[in-house]
C-alpha cells in the first residue's frame, strides 16, 4: 500500500496464546503497533527507536490511510498525532470507536494542553505525550499500549460473542433474563410477569440452552462483566 512503511523487529507479542471466550476458546492475533503522523521524520525516528528494542511498527501519514488498512480484526496500539491535515487524530479516534473500540491509542502532540489531554483520555486514550518524546518513556508507554491492546481486544471479542448469543433470545426470554440479572428469583419474576414459576423455569432452561451458557449464574456474571446492549440504562 502506498504511504505505508514497516520497520521490522521481533514482535512485541510473545507468540499467540489461547483465550477463553464467553463459553469457548479463540486464538488471539498478535498485537500490532502503528504510528500515524503526517511528519515523516517523526515517524521514522519513533519506528527506529521501537525497532531498537525489537518492536515492529507500521507507519501511516494520515488517518485515512490507516482506516483503509485497519479492519479491527486484531489487537492494535496506535501512536497518533493529534493535529494532522484532512483528518485529525481526535477524529480518527471517533471513527475507530464506531467499529474498533478496542484499539489502544497513545496521543502525541507538539501543541498539547491540559484540556486536550483530559478530553482525549476521557474518550478512551491510554496516554498523551508531548513532542519531543523522552525516549525511555515512549518505549515504556508503547509496551503498556501493546499489553492493553491485547486485553481490550479479548474483552471486545468476548463482549461481541455474548451479544450475538443474547440476540438469539425472544423478547419474553430477554425480559425474564433482565429481571434475573436484577437479582430477582423465579418466584418474584413469575409474580412480576403474571405467570407460573414453572413457566419461568422453562424459559430459564431455554435461555441457558440458546446462549450455550454453563449456567444461568455464569450468564448473569458475563452480562454484569461485559454489559451488553439492552440490559442497562
Amino acid at each position: 500500500m502506498s504511504g505505508v512503511n514497516v520497520v521490522s523487529g521481533v514482535s512485541g507479542m510473545s507468540g499467540v496464546s489461547g483465550i477463553s471466550g464467553v463459553n469457548g476458546a479463540e486464538q488471539v492475533p498478535a498485537a500490532r503497533l502503528y504510528v500515524v503522523d503526517d511528519d515523516a521524520a517523526v515517524c521514522e525516528s519513533v519506528s527506529w527507536l521501537l525497532a531498537s528494542v525489537g518492536v515492529e511498527t507500521t507507519i501511516f501519514h494520515s488517518g485515512g490511510e490507516f482506516l483503509e488498512h485497519y479492519q479491527g480484526d486484531h489487537p492494535a496500539c496506535v501512536i497518533l498525532d493529534v493535529r494532522m491535515p484532512q483528518m485529525s487524530g481526535t477524529r480518527l479516534q471517533q471513527e475507530l470507536a464506531a467499529f474498533a473500540p478496542h484499539v489502544a491509542i497513545i496521543f502525541v502532540s507538539a501543541h498539547g494542553d491540559i484540556k486536550m489531554s483530559v478530553r482525549s483520555m476521557q474518550r478512551g486514550a491510554i496516554d498523551f505525550l508531548e513532542k519531543p518524546y523522552e525516549p525511555q518513556y515512549l518505549l515504556d508507554v508503547a509496551q503498556v499500549g501493546l499489553d492493553k491492546a491485547r486485553t481490550m481486544y479479548i474483552e471486545h471479542v468476548q463482549r461481541e460473542e455474548l451479544q450475538r448469543r443474547l440476540d438469539t433470545l425472544t423478547p419474553r426470554e430477554r425480559e425474564i433474563l433482565t429481571l434475573v440479572v436484577q437479582g430477582l428469583p423465579s418466584q418474584n419474576v413469575a409474580r412480576r410477569l403474571g405467570m407460573s414459576v414453572k413457566t419461568v423455569d422453562v424459559h430459564r432452561t431455554r435461555i441457558k440452552s440458546k446462549t450455550d451458557a454453563d449456567s444461568i449464574n455464569t450468564l448473569v456474571r458475563d452480562i454484569l462483566l461485559y454489559r451488553p446492549k439492552g440490559f442497562f440504562s
